[in-house]
């Protein structure tokens, strides 16, 4: 019995000496490496936030005296006034979220419709058509020959549907999205067949409920994708009433000014400071919706993306 005991009080301390052999030096010096780099990544990703978000709440004299660096010196809403006043700014905001829920809900239905029969094995041309869409990833018609066909052929130059259409789907979110299908088991869906339910229905029955995680991160791709856009819609769309709110934050960083009724004359001596701020405000009520929308999906997006792009 006392040997017992006593090579039970010896257990612990063994243990512990094993698991601190288990870490070598150099996995010591890897996690620190690792740590800073997060820590520098996490640094540079959140500096120009932090900073445009200060500049468009700081006091206009300091910002004319360029003395923000990080965070605000005073603050003051008049920036914010300014741009909310604009009432083209809510013209383009409605713009702009039509452009992405329709290209969300489209680009979802196309990449799933192509995704999930190129995963299935008892698709006879799967590989065919594998290859005619992974083909587009690599060769394009150019910016010309694409524009042409847009504007000219298919005749939708100052239409809504010139951003929609275009872009409908990617060749890489198709592979993604495939990937992920492919994970999904085949027992199942074949027992549900076997019960007489129809290629459709198992689609939408099955498939879809259990694909949430992969529809998310397509969801959030699309979406920002959209959101952030200007390219398209500054070579279709020339009518200012169809442009999306890219093309106003573009327009107010380069030209920093604002399309407003009142002459500068009319403004306060705090408005005509707050001019300077204005680009910063703007960026941050175009970004906003987006850094809401990103916390919703994250819980979705870890399991989407390494199953549907590591996953052969």
């Amino acid at each position: 019995m006392n040997k017992t005991k006593a090579a039970r009080k010896k257990l612990p301390p063994q243990t512990h000496q094993t698991n601190t052999l288990l870490q070598s030096k150099g996995d010591k010096v890897f996690d620190v490496f690792v740590f800073i780099l997060t820590i520098l990544i996490i640094v540079i990703t959140l500096y120009p936030l932090i900073y445009v978000f200060s500049m468009a709440i700081s006091n206009p004299i300091s910002v004319a005296r360029k003395e923000i660096w990080l965070w605000p010196v005073g603050f003051s809403f008049e920036a914010f006034k300014t741009v909310l006043n604009d009432s083209n700014l809510y013209i383009y905001y409605g713009n702009t979220f039509w452009y992405t829920i329709v290209a969300i809900l489209t680009g979802i239905a196309t990449t799933a419709l192509a995704a999930y029969p190129l995963s299935r094995k008892n698709f006879g041309p799967r590989r065919i058509f594998l290859f005619i869409i992974m083909f587009t990833m690599f060769f394009g018609g150019g910016m010309i020959p694409t524009y042409l066909v847009v504007a000219r052929f298919l005749h939708m130059y100052n239409s809504r549907w010139a951003l929609i259409l275009p872009g409908l789907t990617s060749a890489w979110y198709i592979s993604v999205a495939r990937n992920f299908f492919a994970t999904l088991p085949e027992e199942m869906l074949e027992s549900a067949r076997v019960d007489g339910a129809s290629e459709y229905r198992v689609f939408l029955q099955f498939v879809i409920p259990l694909s949430a995680p992969i529809l998310a991160v397509l969801a959030l791709y699309y979406g920002i994708g959209q959101w952030n856009g200007y390219f398209n819609a500054l070579l279709y769309l020339g009518e200012k009433n169809l442009q999306p709110l890219a093309l106003y934050v573009r327009r107010v960083v380069i030209q920093n000014s604002l399309e407003v009724d009142n002459a500068l004359s009319d403004l306060s001596y705090e408005q005509v400071m707050s001019v300077l701020q204005i680009k910063y405000a703007v960026i941050v009520v175009a970004v906003l919706p987006i850094l809401l929308l990103y916390p919703l999906l994250s819980k979705y997006l870890q399991k989407g993306m390494l199953v549907g792009s590591l996953k052969g």
